[in-house]
């Protein structure tokens, strides 16, 4: 039985969801605070997908978690648990000045258990802390998989177009440690998210094996149960407003304050309603309604904040347009679910939800950071003057199953072992 061992980097984070109900799996701490383990993490769902085409692997989840006082687990299926380790954060002097990262000595400790020519490793290869060097090193009979989930151009070498010296030297420093890191590697799963950055990687390390895998999920609920008039009357909706959805974590990253300044600029001919569901951090969420507040928009974004599934699959039913514009993400899961009710997808121009799209000549696009191209190309489409394609239900499920997450991650264990 080969043992695999997925290790997220990240703790779970507990103040985004500090309005909202524990999880199923939950434990009181003695200084009065809580542990839980969610289920849903992507290390949980990629490995979900594993042991259930194939039984010849144990498969377990560790994440550092800086409440945890020991190690705290819980089967999620069949050969597949997920562990919480204790974990903190450490300052460690790096280019000039003290930084924060991760480290967990429990995970270390425990690996060394573990530590066989049996087991595989995935590892996150973005994150080049003391500690997953220590993870590393700590396990040198273990075989290592690396995995990426965000834009795979985050695998290499920044541009240095800075005049200040410091900072020139400290991108410099940046990019050696990623190209060490990256000519260590020997094989990597990816969603690939940006083929042109993989070709570049390829050119630094031609030895890399990069396995493409494919996101799947479970598109048995998402389908358009009740018609759209239905789901707007439900909803207390116009039915006659055209209806912008954006569904994901309220962070930085998915640029929702930029989509509410764009919102802010333009002028279309019709009535529209922007909807946005999703948590965040509480600090980010109340700067979000400030923008609303301050633009004066409370009549055309409402925040609804988190919900169930059954409420989400009513909103989306009841959309006219799903957007989705990360700066780093590599896809986005509720375009996904978008995708498989029929409704049109609004995206940045990279991802593996683009790469699909513009595979099958569907969606629209835009620039991460070309926010006046973002207002042009909405417009258009709430005008009507842009008819925004989708694909066909059977094509977005038939690609998107877990079989083509589980059988590239086969395929990658199986080179591993060959390699070695």
């Amino acid at each position: 039985m080969i043992k695999i061992i997925f290790i997220i980097p990240f703790a779970p984070k507990y103040a985004e969801y500090a309005d909202k109900p524990r999880p199923k799996y939950n434990w009181d701490t003695k200084d009065g605070q809580w542990v839980g383990i969610w289920g849903y993490d992507w290390g949980d769902l990629h490995l979900k997908s594993l042991v259930e085409y194939y039984n010849n692997y144990d498969c377990e989840v560790w994440q550092p978690d800086l409440r945890a006082d020991k190690i705290y687990s819980v089967e999620l299926c069949n050969k597949l648990v997920h562990r919480n380790f204790p974990a903190k954060m450490i300052k460690r002097f790096s280019r000039f000045k003290l930084r924060k990262e991760m480290y967990s000595q429990s995970i270390i400790d425990e690996l060394k258990k573990y530590d066989d020519y049996n087991t595989v490793i995935m590892l996150p290869a973005t994150v080049r802390t003391k500690w997953m060097k220590h993870v590393i090193n700590f396990t040198y009979k273990g075989k290592h998989i690396y995995y990426i989930y965000i834009n795979d151009s985050k695998l290499l070498p920044y541009k240095i177009n800075t005049l200040n010296p410091f900072k020139a030297f400290s991108t410099y420093l940046v990019n050696k440690q990623k190209l060490k890191w990256l000519k260590k590697m020997n094989v990597l799963l990816t969603s690939y998210s940006n083929p042109d950055a993989l070709s570049k990687v390829e050119k630094i390390n031609p030895n890399l094996k990069m396995i493409k895998f494919v996101w799947g999920f479970d598109y048995d609920f998402w389908y358009s149960i009740i018609d759209k008039a239905t789901a707007r009357r439900n909803l207390n909706i116009p039915n006659e407003a055209f209806v912008i959805l954006l569904s994901q974590r309220l962070v930085p990253e998915y640029q929702v304050d930029r989509f509410i300044e764009v919102i802010a600029k333009i002028k279309p001919n019709k009535q529209f309603i922007c909807y946005i569901t999703g948590f965040g951090i509480p600090d980010y969420k109340r700067y979000l309604q400030g923008l609303v507040d301050h633009y004066k928009l409370n009549d055309k974004i409402y925040f609804v904040g988190y919900i169930s599934d059954e409420e989400l699959r009513n909103y989306m039913i009841a959309s006219d347009l799903f957007v989705t514009v990360p700066t780093i993400s590599a896809g986005s899961g509720g375009a996904l679910k978008e995708m498989t009710i029929g409704r049109p997808i609004f995206t940045t121009s990279y991802g593996s939800i683009y790469n699909f799209l513009k595979e099958h000549n569907a969606g629209i696009f835009v620039n991460p950071t070309d926010y006046d191209e973002w207002a042009q190309k909405l417009e258009s489409i709430i005008n009507g003057e842009i008819i925004v394609k989708t694909v066909n239900r059977e094509i977005v499920t038939d690609y998107y199953s877990w079989k083509n997450t589980a059988k590239p991650t086969k395929k990658a264990i199986d080179l591993i072992f060959e390699k070695k």
